[in-house]
């Protein structure tokens, strides 16, 4: 599948190493990764400002989308729901 690339065969190797995990073992070495991942991202001022930016830009279009489905569901809802 991979091939004689070192590094593809080390993907297979893990893959192979996470299927005989049992569902707890996989969570928690999900967590080392998210915790090493956390460890080597940079923390001096300037990365901490953009994320603060990023995260209020997330807000913001996730406000956007929710005021948007609000207009569409409203557009289409009929006017006397049955019944009443």
């Amino acid at each position: 599948m991979f091939g004689d690339n070192p590094f593809e065969a080390s993907i297979l190797r893990q893959i192979q190493i996470n299927r005989s995990r049992s569902p707890t073992q996989r969570f928690e070495a999900l967590c080392d990764l998210l915790e090493a991942a956390r460890q080597m991202a940079p923390n001096d001022p300037a990365a901490r400002e953009r994320r603060l930016r990023l995260q209020a830009f997330r807000e913001q279009e996730k406000e956007q989308f929710r005021a948007e489905y609000r207009r569409l569901f409203a557009a289409n809802r009929p006017d006397d729901p049955p019944g009443v």
